[in-house]
C-alpha cells in the first residue's frame, strides 16, 4: 500500500472521528435542551394551575424516598446532623468550609442541589405537657412525674422552642425511576463522603419522612396522618393528596407578596444581591432567629468550559461598552479615561472571576437563595419578615419580596430539588460554600436524657447516648462545679429513660445511695465487717466466649490487681512477675476446676507459695493481707449479686489502695454482667467515680483500657468521673480513651485542667470560656459526637434531688437494719421508696409488719398486724 494512500485513509478516519464527536456533543446539547424545555413547560403548567393539586410541585413519592418531581426529573433528600462551627477553632472552621466546597464541587452540571434549613415550632399543645419519661412504673413513677414537671417548666423558658432540621435534596434527569436510582445513589455517596470529613452524619429520608417535611411547610401546625395503606388503587388516593392544603389564596387582602394557605399567612423572600465580601454568619444569623422559617439555597453547577466562555463573553461586552464610552467622551471633549464607576467595578469583578475559574480551581454555579416564613396573622408575618430582612442586611445580604411569584417561591422552598424562581446570580464555589448552614448548636435527640439548657437560647439539651457512635464518656469538674449533681441526674436519666437496662455505680465517697435506693436499687457496702464479698476469680458463663479467651482476660485482671498491691509508682510489673502470675492463675483454675469449684484468692496465694522462684513468694506476700485478716472479704465466694436493676457499690470505708483493688475486682464482676446482658440484648451502664485512681499503675492502665475497648462491643456504656483531669490525661492510654469516646461533660475546671482539655479536644477560645473559673455551678460544655453545646442548669430542689433523706441517715439505717435480729416495720405500705428498699437489707430472724393496708412483704413476715401502729404498741 502506497504511503499516499495510507495518509488518505488516516485523514478519512480522523474526519469520521471528528464527525462522531460532534454528533455526540450535538446529541448531548439536544438532550439538555429537551430536558430544560420540558422542565420549563412543566413549571409554566404549575404556575397556570387553577387547583391546589396542580399547583403543588411534585407528582409521585415512593416509599424509599425517591420523588418524581416532574416528568423525567427525580430527586432524593438526605438529612445531615449539626456540627460545632460558630464556636470552633479557626482550623476547624476552615476544615468545614473545605468540606462544603468539596460538597458543591462534587455535583456535575447534570445535577441540581437544594440545601434547606428549617426551623419548625414545637406544637403549642406539646409545650409544657410533654412526657419525657414513662411514669407507669410503680417504683420510679413518682420521680418520672416530678422530672416531667420540672422539664416542662424549663421547656417554657426556651426562647424559641423550635426543632431545627438540615437537609440536602438533589435532583437528576432520567427516563424513568429505574434509571434514576443508580444516579441518585452515586450522588448520595458523594454527599455522605464530603460531610463525613467533618463528622456530619448523613441519613436518607424515606418517603414518609419527606412527606412530613413537605407537610410542615404547606400545613404548619397540622400533623400528617399517614400510612402507606392509605394510598393506592384501593383508596384512590395518592401521596400528594395527603399533604395538599385545602385552599391557597394567591392575593389575600390584595397583597401580591403573600399567600394565605388554610388560614395561615406565608411569604417567601429572595436574595437579590450580596456585599463585596460575605461572612460565614450571613446564613447562620438568619437561621438563628427564634421564628419559624425555612432558608433554602438552590445551586446548579455549570460546565467549567461553558463557565469560562460565559465570563469571557461578558468581558468582551464590557470591553465594547468601555470603547463606546471612550469614543463618546472623545467626541464630547471629555477625558476618555474617566469611565462610569459601575462599569469599572463590573469589569474588575469579572476579571477576578475569570482568574478564580482558570487559576484557583473554582467552579461557577447558578445560585438562588430563598427564605420562607409563616404566621397566624398578617401583622405577625410582616413582623417576622422585617426581622429576617434587617438581620440579612446586617451581613450585607439584600433580600426582597417576590411580588406576584409567591406560588413559585413556595414550590421552590419545598424540599423537592426543583427551583421555580428564575431570580438569582452566578456565584463561585467559595461564595456558595461560605454560607455555612450551621448556626447555634442544638442537641435534641429522641429518647435521650436531660443535660441542662442551652446557654445561648435556653432550649432543652436532650442527648441520647445510645445514638452516639461511641457512647462511652467522661464527666469532669473541680469540687463545687456541679459535677456530682450532673452525675446523679445522668443516673436518674438512665434509670427513667432505659427501663430494661442495668446500672452499676462505683461509689468511693458513699454519695449515690440517695439516688439508687429510692429508685428501687441496692447499695452494697464493701469493707471490713460488711459481710459483702467479691471473688475476682468468678468467670462469666456466656456462650460464644470460650474459656481460653476468658482466662486470658482474667490473667490481665490479676496483673492489674498485682499492680494495685505494689507501690512502685509508674514502673510496670517485671516480666518475670507477669509470667509467674499467669502461670499461677492457670494452675489455680485447673486445680479448683478438678474439684468442681471456682478458685478464690487464697488458692492463688497457696499456688504462689509453692513456686520455686523468690519473686513468687514476694507476690504472695503482697496478696497476703487480702487473704488473711480484716481485708479477707476478697478471699470468699461472691455474696454480692448484680441482679438488681440498679446497684451501687459503696467503697467509702476502704483506704485509697484498697479502693483501687476493690474497683478492679468489681470491674471483673461487671464484665461478667456485661457478657450476660449482651446475650439477652440489655445495655449495661457503669459509672466510675474517681476514675483517675485506675491510672496509678501501668498494669492497671493496660487492663482498664482493654476493658474500655471491649465494653463498646458488648453494649457497655461506661462513664468515668474525675476532678483531677491533669493526672488522668498525663497517660497516653487515658487520652486515647477520651478521644475514642463521644460523650464528654465538662464543668468548671482549674487552670491546669482546663489547659489539658483545651489541648486534647482542640477547644476554641470561646469554648474554653464555658469551663473557666468564672462559670457558675451546673454550667459547662457538653461534647456529644460532633456537637459542642454550652449548657447551664438551675435544677430546682424537690422530691428528685437535694431534699431527699440525708445520706448519713440512709447509711445509718442500712447498717442498723442489716445487723438487727428483729425488724418492726410500721406505718408504711412498703411501696414508696426509700422505705420499700430498706427492708431488703434485713438479715435477722423475725420480721414484723404493722400497717392498716396489706403490703407486698406480708408473705415474708413472721407477724402481720393489720391495725393502727399506736394501738399495736399499746398491747
Amino acid at each position: 500500500m502506497s504511503r499516499a494512500r495510507r495518509r488518505r485513509e488516516a485523514r478519512d478516519r480522523e474526519r469520521e472521528r471528528t464527525r462522531s464527536r460532534r454528533s455526540v456533543e450535538r446529541r448531548l446539547r439536544d438532550q439538555e435542551r429537551e430536558l430544560s424545555d420540558r422542565t420549563r413547560k412543566q413549571r409554566r403548567r404549575r404556575r397556570a394551575a387553577r387547583d391546589v393539586y396542580g399547583a403543588i410541585g411534585f407528582e409521585t413519592m415512593w416509599r424509599d424516598g425517591i420523588c418524581e418531581v416532574e416528568r423525567g426529573l427525580f430527586s432524593q433528600t438526605v438529612s445531615f446532623s449539626d456540627v460545632s462551627y460558630q464556636s470552633a477553632r479557626q482550623e476547624a472552621q476552615e476544615a468545614i468550609f473545605s468540606a462544603c466546597c468539596q460538597l458543591y464541587d462534587s455535583f456535575g452540571a447534570d445535577t441540581s442541589l437544594q440545601l434547606s434549613v428549617a426551623n419548625t415550632p414545637i406544637p403549642a399543645e406539646e409545650i409544657g405537657r410533654r412526657a419525657f419519661f414513662d411514669d407507669s412504673d410503680p417504683v420510679t413513677g413518682r420521680y418520672a412525674r416530678e422530672y416531667n414537671r420540672i422539664l416542662n417548666d424549663k421547656m417554657r423558658e426556651g426562647v424559641s422552642n423550635l426543632v431545627r432540621t438540615r437537609t440536602i435534596t438533589y435532583a437528576v434527569g432520567a427516563r424513568d425511576v429505574d434509571s434514576a436510582v443508580p444516579m441518585l445513589a452515586r450522588v448520595r455517596g458523594s454527599v455522605a463522603g464530603a460531610l463525613s470529613r467533618v463528622r456530619c452524619e448523613v441519613e436518607p429520608l424515606d418517603g414518609e419522612a419527606r412527606l412530613r417535611a413537605i407537610n410542615d411547610l404547606l400545613r404548619p401546625g397540622r400533623p400528617l396522618v399517614f400510612d402507606w395503606s392509605m394510598v393506592g388503587p384501593a383508596t384512590g388516593l395518592r401521596t400528594k393528596d395527603l399533604v395538599c392544603p385545602d385552599a391557597i389564596e394567591l392575593r389575600p387582602e390584595g397583597s401580591s407578596t403573600q399567600l394565605r394557605i388554610d388560614g395561615m399567612w406565608h411569604q417567601t423572600l429572595v436574595v437579590r444581591s450580596f456585599g463585596s465580601e460575605l461572612s460565614d454568619r450571613c446564613l447562620a444569623s438568619v437561621i438563628d432567629l427564634p421564628i419559624p422559617l425555612c432558608a433554602t439555597l438552590h445551586v446548579q453547577g455549570m460546565d467549567k468550559a461553558k463557565a469560562v466562555a460565559l465570563v469571557k463573553q461578558r468581558l468582551a461586552w464590557m470591553d465594547k461598552e468601555i470603547i463606546d464610552e471612550q469614543m463618546s467622551a472623545v467626541k464630547k471633549g471629555y477625558d476618555f479615561e474617566i469611565l462610569p464607576s459601575e462599569l469599572k467595578y463590573s469589569k474588575a469583578e469579572a476579571e477576578d472571576l475569570l482568574d478564580h475559574l482558570q487559576n484557583k480551581n473554582q467552579r461557577l454555579f447558578a445560585y438562588t437563595g430563598l427564605v420562607h416564613t409563616y404566621a397566624r396573622t398578617r401583622a405577625e408575618l410582616e413582623n417576622q419578615v422585617m426581622q429576617i430582612i434587617s438581620t440579612a442586611r446586617s451581613w450585607s445580604v439584600d433580600l426582597s419580596t417576590l411580588a406576584y411569584r409567591q406560588r413559585e417561591g413556595l414550590n421552590s422552598v419545598l424540599p423537592l430539588g426543583n427551583n421555580h424562581v428564575e431570580v438569582g446570580r452566578l456565584s463561585t464555589t467559595a461564595e456558595v460554600a461560605i454560607q455555612i448552614p450551621f448556626a447555634t448548636q442544638e442537641v435534641n435527640q429522641e429518647g435521650g436524657g436531660y443535660y441542662g439548657q442551652n446557654k445561648v437560647n435556653s432550649n432543652l439539651v436532650i442527648c441520647n447516648r445510645k445514638s452516639l457512635a461511641s457512647p462511652m464518656g467522661y464527666v469532669s469538674g473541680k469540687p463545687g462545679s456541679g459535677k456530682s449533681f450532673s452525675v446523679k441526674r445522668e443516673i436518674e436519666n438512665t434509670i427513667l429513660a432505659y427501663r430494661d437496662d442495668q446500672v452499676v455505680i462505683f461509689d468511693p465517697a458513699g454519695e449515690y445511695a440517695s439516688v439508687v435506693v429510692p429508685n428501687g436499687g441496692v447499695s452494697v457496702k464493701l469493707g471490713p465487717g460488711s459481710g459483702a464479698c467479691l471473688n475476682p476469680f468468678d468467670l462469666a458463663d456466656v456462650a460464644g466466649q470460650p474459656p481460653a479467651a476468658q482466662r486470658a482476660f482474667k490473667i490481665d485482671a490479676f496483673l492489674a490487681l498485682s499492680g494495685a498491691t505494689m507501690a512502685e509508682g509508674s514502673q510496670g510489673l517485671p516480666e518475670a512477675d507477669k509470667s509467674i502470675i499467669s502461670r499461677c492463675v492457670e494452675l489455680a483454675y485447673e486445680r479448683c476446676g478438678a474439684a468442681g469449684r471456682v478458685p478464690v484468692l487464697g488458692d492463688l496465694y497457696d499456688v504462689l507459695l509453692e513456686q520455686d522462684e523468690p519473686e513468687a513468694r514476694d507476690i504472695a506476700l503482697r496478696y497476703e493481707r487480702y487473704v488473711k485478716g480484716a481485708l479477707s472479704f476478697f478471699n470468699h465466694e461472691s455474696t454480692v449479686g448484680f441482679g438488681a436493676r440498679v446497684t451501687n457499690v459503696d467503697l467509702k470505708d476502704l483506704s485509697s489502695n484498697m479502693r483501687t483493688f476493690a474497683m478492679l475486682t468489681a470491674l471483673e464482676a461487671v464484665r461478667n454482667l456485661m457478657y450476660r446482658n449482651w446475650e439477652r440484648g440489655v445495655t449495661t451502664w457503669l459509672y466510675i467515680d474517681e476514675v483517675q485512681s485506675l491510672f496509678d499503675h501501668p498494669a492497671i492502665v493496660s487492663y482498664f483500657s482493654k476493658f474500655w475497648a471491649e465494653g463498646r462491643k458488648f453494649n457497655l456504656v461506661c462513664t468515668g468521673i474525675t476532678q483531677n483531669s491533669v493526672y488522668m490525661l498525663a497517660h497516653e492510654e487515658a487520652r486515647n480513651m477520651v478521644l475514642n469516646s463521644d460523650f464528654i461533660l465538662l464543668h468548671k475546671q482549674s487552670p491546669l485542667d482546663r489547659k489539658a482539655w483545651v489541648d486534647l479536644l482542640g477547644l476554641s477560645d470561646e469554648e474554653a470560656t464555658y469551663i473557666d473559673e468564672s462559670v457558675r455551678p451546673g454550667e459547662g460544655l457538653l461534647v456529644a459526637g460532633a456537637a459542642r453545646v454550652p449548657i447551664k442548669d438551675d435544677f430546682p430542689k424537690g422530691e428528685l434531688y437535694e431534699e431527699s433523706l440525708d445520706e448519713n441517715v440512709i447509711t445509718t439505717s442500712l447498717r442498723a437494719i442489716a445487723s438487727c435480729d428483729m425488724l418492726i416495720v410500721g406505718g408504711t405500705s412498703l411501696v414508696v421508696y426509700p422505705a420499700a428498699g430498706l427492708i431488703r437489707y434485713f438479715q435477722g430472724d423475725q420480721l414484723v409488719i404493722c400497717n392498716l393496708q396489706p403490703t407486698p412483704q406480708d408473705s415474708a413476715a413472721d407477724l402481720v398486724c393489720a391495725c393502727d401502729i399506736a394501738k399495736a404498741f399499746d398491747w
